[in-house]
């Protein structure tokens, strides 16, 4: 009896401290830089193309542009997701493009938003990538669980990028 009571103060506090971070902790973010040995209008333009995205990001299967020109700001897509257990759709808008220098999107879902920017760096023929990730929860349980998951959300886009390097540069 005294276990169960123990084990159902712990996971009192648990839930507590899990809606207390999905109330005070609006967005969770995260940076990091990958080197590319490539020019940067050769990476600009692979990043730009995304058609060919499936060809390096994990799990996409298929874009459809939904509106506006190319990938130029405004430019929506719906990106399609399979996974091992479930399927994902999100809606990706173009919100800045400085040709050459940065890009800025948004991902969204029904449970997340990621507001994602690239910076391009000119190194003699290669392109050092400057990537900042803020995500938010769109409801109390996925805020709750973001900086749960940040890692995990951090590694696949350090793996997206890693795959993009690889082609890239074979």
């Amino acid at each position: 009896m005294k276990f169960l009571k123990a084990f159902l103060v712990v996971l009192l506090l648990i839930v507590s401290v899990l809606l207390l971070i999905g109330v005070f902790v609006p967005a969770v973010d995260d940076q990091f830089e990958t080197r590319i040995d490539r020019p940067v209008i050769q990476v600009y333009a692979a990043m730009a193309n995304l058609q060919r995205a499936p060809e390096w990001v994990v799990g996409l299967d298929s874009v459809v542009q939904t509106g506006g020109f190319l990938a130029m700001p405004g430019s929506t897509f719906k990106l399609y997701y399979s996974g091992t257990e479930t399927n994902t759709v999100y809606d990706m808008e173009v919100l800045e493009m400085v040709p050459l220098e940065s890009v800025k999107f948004k991902l969204t879902n029904d449970d997340f938003e990621f507001d994602v920017t690239v910076n391009y760096e000119r190194d003699g023929l290669s392109t050092n990538l400057d990537v900042y990730v803020q995500m938010k929860g769109k409801d109390l349980l996925s805020r709750s669980f973001l900086p749960l998951m940040k890692s995990a959300i951090m590694d696949v886009c350090k793996e997206n990028f890693e795959a993009l390097k690889e082609l890239q540069e074979q």
